[in-house]
């Protein structure tokens, strides 16, 4: 296939707006005409060891979207109006949205809303279309100072930058007096959405009077406006419409699923250079935008806390994106670049994250039972060493081996790097903040590592063995590691205070904090709590003691000054010392 055919097909598979966008920016520079929409920039480089632009884009980006402006602006990176003419961008993984919302969260507050995309021209020009959305958290302010490295501050806290025609100017009084009554306007106009909603929920009737919503899904509403597809999604939720609901699933699954395959299909005749050069924009354009609308949806299921049904439908997808990115190990022969195929893990890893955040999210929003439709599902690991035997574990743990992270990426723990990597620019509204996002992990790590201890039968309960023995002849490993080196156990504490209420009562273990619901059945049988709080005591003892011993030979750190307290500290202590104990008498006799 022709190469500008070829490039008609990727382009063809963006959505009408993005489409819109790149063609009216094309005209725009032929004309050497500008307008309000589109602001070019012919190259930023966003590198630490280039402060001075980065500082400048940074501004640049608070006063574009300070501005007010009935429509989306675009960001237009590659693009020289004066001369009428793209210059391909060199530097075009900066532009990442993870990596920009990186560098803009530390400087900015709150968050411009906006979304990347690596595209190119008709003539195969790489270039960056930024676009922000319209309705943006304004006023944007400058919230950390940001000086160059001779010196020269550009940023002051407490500033912002507004765009006014071609200039960017400090806001004026009137100009923010005007961003928050807008802002009032639109928190008005969702209060009374609210109550229409709640209204209808005391009303059948007036419900079945209303006019059904038609919207048919389709690919353009996932790379659309996040305000406009959580509108959507919440609509779905509230009138109970999961035909709909599954309908946009599907729509999902023909990318995160069906895409990578398609994108085989459109190689040109072996020149693999384009062809990994489509599979990138695939990921960047395509994939990532699918998969971020997936994990959104199961958010939202979660939040409005809505039938478990629906996230299982969610979670159904997200297993089967996993899956179908393992096989991308083929490609793990062509890795010369810092791109794909270098990163070919990068997706499978993007959608464990997106998993980890709605299991996360139902531990902070205190929704458990949700956990039930995502602890059970164990998947084979991704790996690139054949050395490694392909093996099975549960898909909330790490199903990852002989994955080539650099050193020290993961030293401040795997849930503040999810957060910078991903959580914070996708979902990051959902959680507040990082401190709530590793609250809320924090709380899920104890829950998966009480699991895997009893998966692996740290306890050394007879009745444990052969079922452990089964699962490892099996393939089925619970073996884990979990995130929890790189603070203290604090944040855990009301996920284990929740696990000694229900031990400590004798009954059933709910089958939606398992991994596997046989496990606690066999591990606890017939005993009663007493004697399962002595299990759980010995757990919350190794952990500690685990986490120490893991500091110092992983980082070369001390342990943590801190102990559990209360009925935790009790018998976790009574633990240690029945421990202590049985080796004193063994030295004895």
């Amino acid at each position: 296939m022709p190469e500008s055919e070829q490039n008609k097909e990727v382009q063809a598979r963006l959505s009408d707006r993005i489409e819109t966008h790149r063609q009216e920016a094309q005209s725009l520079l032929k004309q050497g005409g500008e307008q309000a929409q589109y602001e070019f920039k012919r190259s930023v480089a966003l590198g630490r060891d280039n402060l001075d632009a980065r500082l400048d884009f940074i501004k640049f980006v608070q006063a574009v979207a300070n501005c007010e402006l009935s429509t989306e602006r675009c960001i237009v990176i590659g693009g020289d109006p004066r001369e009428k003419k793209f210059y391909p961008v060199t530097n075009i993984e900066e532009y990442d949205a993870a990596n920009l919302s990186k560098i803009l969260r530390i400087y900015l507050d709150p968050m411009p809303l906006f979304q990347s995309y690596k595209v190119t021209t008709d003539d195969e020009i790489p270039f960056v279309l930024i676009v922000l959305e319209q309705n943006q958290p304004r006023p944007i302010v400058v919230i950390k100072q940001g000086q160059t490295e001779k010196g020269k501050t550009k940023l002051e806290e407490g500033d912002i930058w507004v765009k006014k025609n071609t200039d960017t100017v400090r806001a004026k009084r009137a100009d923010i007096d005007l961003m928050y009554r807008l802002r009032n306007e639109e928190e008005a106009e969702d209060k009374a959405r609210k109550r229409v909603a709640h209204f209808l929920e005391l009303n059948p009737q007036a419900r079945s009077a209303k006019s059904p919503t038609t919207v048919i899904p389709t690919f353009s509403l996932l790379v659309g406006p996040k305000n406009e597809f959580r509108t959507f999604i919440v609509e779905l939720i509230g009138t109970n419409d999961q035909s709909r609901f599954d309908m946009l699933l599907e729509v999902c699954r023909e990318t995160l699923v069906e895409g990578w395959d398609n994108a085989d299909v459109s190689t040109s005749n072996g020149n693999f250079v384009q062809f990994f050069e489509n599979l990138n924009n695939f990921q960047t354009n395509q994939f990532l935008p699918a998969l971020d609308s997936v994990v959104e949806q199961g958010l939202l299921v979660v939040k409005h806390n809505a039938d478990s049904r629906w996230l299982g439908a969610v979670v159904d997808l997200l297993e089967e994106t996993f899956n179908a990115c393992r096989r991308l190990v083929r490609f793990q022969m062509y890795g010369g670049t810092k791109e794909f195929p270098y990163f070919w893990w990068r997706p499978a890893f993007e959608t464990y994250i997106g998993i980890r955040a709605i299991a996360t999210y139902a531990v902070l929003r205190n929704r458990l039972p949700f956990l039930g439709t995502i602890l059970p599902r164990a998947v084979t690991r991704v790996t690139a060493n054949r050395m490694h035997r392909d093996v099975k574990t549960p898909i909330v743990f790490w199903p990852f081996a002989a994955i080539p992270f650099v050193a020290g990426e993961l030293a401040e723990g795997r849930a503040q790097y999810f957060w910078s990597e991903r959580v914070a620019a996708a979902w990051g509204t959902y959680f507040g903040n990082l401190n709530k996002f590793v609250e809320g992990s924090s709380q899920l790590e104890l829950l998966l590592e009480f699991n895997s201890s009893l998966g692996t039968n740290q306890p050394q309960l007879s009745q444990l063995q052969e079922w452990v023995a089964n699962k490892s002849e099996a393939d089925i490993t619970f073996e884990y590691v979990p995130d929890l080196y790189a603070q203290d156990l604090q944040a855990t504490v009301p996920m284990a205070e929740h696990l000694y209420e229900i031990l400590a009562s004798g009954g059933l273990f709910p089958s939606f904090l398992t991994v596997d619901p046989q496990l606690p059945l066999v591990a606890f049988g017939n005993l009663n709590g007493s004697q399962r709080l002595v299990i759980y005591g010995g757990f919350l003892h190794r952990l500690k003691v685990w986490q120490s011993e893991y500091r110092l030979h992983a980082f070369r750190a001390w342990g943590f000054m801190w102990d559990w307290q209360g009925r935790l500290k009790r018998i976790a202590q009574a633990f240690d010392d029945s421990e202590k104990a049985k080796k004193s008498n063994t030295l004895q006799s």
